[in-house]
């Protein structure tokens, strides 16, 4: 992870730009109005050799176009079927009634953005904002399509402000309300019902070659320049939307909406608590990654990394929830998740598994070394690693998942698929 942070280093210039100066910057906002600072208009700052090479081998035009696209969320929700529940026109025809605005066609922002999608290609006007995917045997995949970008008015003088992190503002251009955790910083005297506008503080590089945000989450914003991020922010402001609660009340609590967001620059339908357990919102790729393993029923499935449980429930429902899946995670409450989300899905298939993959893995000649199979937690009912070194560097692993490995290796009888997505 900070190696990849140190090759897409996030800016809020233009590439290959050296950062300015906030005297730079007041120079350059004395000679415009107020629409550049109060806008989303994010660009990316490559690590030099990596530009360089993504130049030669893209050209400059498609390099900036995708620079550029990494910068804006995606315009459509993409759902997963629950198709031992459902079907994909039985789930569009639901939306319809859940969906605000759902016979209306989605807006052309005529923005410079623009370019050709093939995938809203196949949209059907009479359908809109629903289509099913047209890639042979996703059929049961739906797409809704949203909007954007879309010119906020923040009005003629600084608003009040709220400022969220990172991850809270990626779910916020995806239709997310804020919620609380995502605050890290608002305006003085901000009170319930008041407007505010949103913006984003991303991570940067500290001297130390650490990653933050730079500020304590509950800071004070005073509406100057010395604002933590004052300068930083300008191009970064994703909506806005009324304060639910006080300014105390966002860093009192620990959960809830903290803003409810009326204005977005990109206008994404929410699909929280929506028909629970009968759809899923998952990205594409990761649909197609369980797709292409075409797992049948009756088989045996080893998911490594598996949380939060979106393949994994991928292939059971593939599989027609008849087979065995292994899921295993690292984290206690990551394997949590995978089980709420299987109950959710009423899926019993999966049998989860607290497992570090980095370390499950063992040599032939050491298998029959293991003797004690396996802990269980009574209270989560989550399945442990058991360690029979005081180091932790050996971890013994269920019979479940090395009883394959002492007869067959894994080239005679696994097909592995490895997805990042």
């Amino acid at each position: 992870m900070k190696k990849g942070r140190e090759l897409l280093v996030g800016s809020y210039r233009t590439l290959n730009q050296t950062p300015i100066t906030p005297a730079q910057f007041h120079q350059t906002m004395s000679d415009s109005d107020s629409s550049n600072r109060y806008s989303y208009n994010p660009t990316l700052h490559w690590n030099p050799q990596v530009h360089q090479y993504f130049l030669k081998a893209y050209g400059a035009d498609h390099f900036f176009r995708i620079s550029t696209a990494l910068t804006r969320p995606s315009r459509y929700s993409c759902i997963r079927v629950n198709t031992l529940r459902s079907t994909g026109d039985v789930v569009i025809e639901k939306l319809r009634s859940l969906v605000p605005n759902a016979d209306v066609a989605p807006a052309q922002s005529g923005s410079e953005d623009d370019v050709a999608n093939p995938l809203k290609e196949c949209l059907d006007a009479d359908a809109a904002p629903f289509s099913k995917c047209q890639i042979p045997g996703l059929d049961y995949v739906v797409f809704v399509w949203g909007s954007g970008p879309h010119r906020i008015d923040y009005g003629n003088v600084p608003p009040k402000e709220v400022i969220v992190s990172r991850k809270c503002a990626e779910a916020v251009l995806r239709g997310a309300q804020v919620y609380v955790p995502g605050v890290m910083a608002c305006s003085a005297h901000v009170e319930k019902g008041d407007t505010v506008a949103v913006s984003v503080a991303v991570e940067q590089q500290g001297a130390d070659g650490g990653w933050g945000i730079g500020m304590t989450r509950g800071t004070v914003l005073q509406g100057s320049e010395t604002d933590p991020y004052y300068f930083e922010r300008n191009g970064l402001y994703i909506g806005q939307g009324t304060a639910m609660l006080s300014r105390a009340g966002m860093f009192r609590v620990s959960e809830g909406v903290g803003v409810d967001m009326k204005d977005r620059v990109y206008e994404l339908h929410s699909f929280h608590n929506v028909l629970e357990g009968e759809i899923f919102l998952q990205n594409l790729p990761s649909i197609i990654a369980a797709h292409a393993l075409d797992p049948q029923m009756g088989e045996r499935i080893l998911d490594m990394c598996a949380a939060p449980g979106g393949k994994t429930t991928a292939i059971a429902i593939l599989m027609k929830d008849e087979g065995e899946i292994i899921a295993t995670d690292r984290s206690h409450n990551k394997v949590l998740d995978i089980q709420k989300l299987a109950a959710e899905m009423d899926l019993s298939c999966i049998k989860t598994f607290k497992l570090d993959a980095l370390k499950s893995v063992c040599r032939r000649d050491d298998i029959e070394t293991f003797t004690d199979p396996c802990s269980c937690n009574a209270k989560n009912d989550v399945t442990n690693q058991v360690f029979d070194s005081p180091n932790l560097q050996v971890e013994r692993v269920s019979p479940l998942v090395t009883e394959g490995l002492k007869s067959q290796t894994l080239e005679e009888s696994y097909m592995p698929l490895f997805a990042t997505c």
